[in-house]
């Protein structure tokens, strides 16, 4: 099992001491996101992904995976057909960027139910974007994560198994956050494990959560981390176990070492 540090990065200059700050906390990657005014991004990706990995192989970090970023929400499941061709033509250019930094999972949003469509349109419409953007996948041999997050949609494990069961690739998976479960009411996180199962669960972000309410820093909020770890090893996951939280706005490295002493401890490495 390996442990991840995900976050968005705005300024170049922060990069190299805060790559250090994580792998002194006991972090073996870091999981960068594909956002329009980030490093990287959908314009700037072919410069900046090689200096990205670069910072990351001298601190001695791992770049797994890539969040998606913001655009797939807007697009992934939507009615218009165009907005669906820029979701799979921003998941190329991530493909390639992730390749670039030597990753094989991509984190995607698949869209969100909004008031003026139909929940069954969301759903075929999320079904093929998927099913596209799952043949690019192979292509790449990437793996895409679909994240369950407040997009109020794929609403229970059975759900989501039907969902990524019907599109029938092995590049199509779940990127399960547990937080999110609990800040939104959903249930069970070592249900959901157990449910899912390790063939349908490509990467698990971790953040705590009081329940119904909002995601918190590990070992504030609601999260029985006991049975979550216990289900983990039931279903023989021992991939990347990879915490999703903001910095602080200030003294941003004491957040980086409490949160990697917290995991460790959750996850006993």
């Amino acid at each position: 099992m390996y442990l991840g540090f995900s976050l968005l990065i705005r300024e170049a200059d922060d990069i190299k001491g805060l790559f250090s700050k994580i792998k002194e906390a006991g972090f073996d990657g870091v999981e960068p996101t594909f956002h329009p005014q980030g490093i990287p991004s959908p314009e700037n990706y072919r410069e900046t992904a090689p200096k990205l990995t670069q910072i990351a192989k001298e601190a001695g970090l791992k770049i797994p995976s890539m969040r998606g970023g913001p655009l797939f929400w807007t697009t992934f499941s939507s009615d218009d057909p165009i907005l669906r061709n820029e979701a799979v033509e921003l998941a190329k250019k991530a493909f390639e960027c992730l390749k670039i930094m030597g990753g094989d999972t991509l984190l995607i949003v698949p869209g969100k139910w909004e008031g003026n469509i139909l929940y069954s349109k969301v759903y075929n419409n999320a079904l093929d974007t998927a099913e596209r953007i799952s043949k690019i996948a192979e292509e790449y041999n990437i793996t895409v994560g679909l994240e369950n997050v407040e997009n109020k949609f794929l609403f229970s494990p059975l759900e989501w198994s039907q969902f990524i069961d019907k599109i029938k690739s092995p590049r199509i998976k779940v990127y399960l956050d547990i937080g999110n479960l609990v800040s939104l009411g959903l249930g069970y996180p070592d249900l959901w494990i157990r449910e899912l199962g390790r063939e349908r669960i490509a990467r698990i972000h971790f953040k705590d959560a009081v329940e119904l309410k909002s995601t918190t820093y590990l070992l504030q909020g609601d999260i029985n981390w006991d049975n979550v770890m216990k289900a983990i090893r039931e279903i023989g996951y021992e991939g990347w176990i990879i915490v999703e939280l903001p910095l602080y706005k200030r003294y941003p490295e004491l957040m980086i070492e409490s949160t990697g002493k917290a995991l460790r401890g959750i996850t006993r490495i």
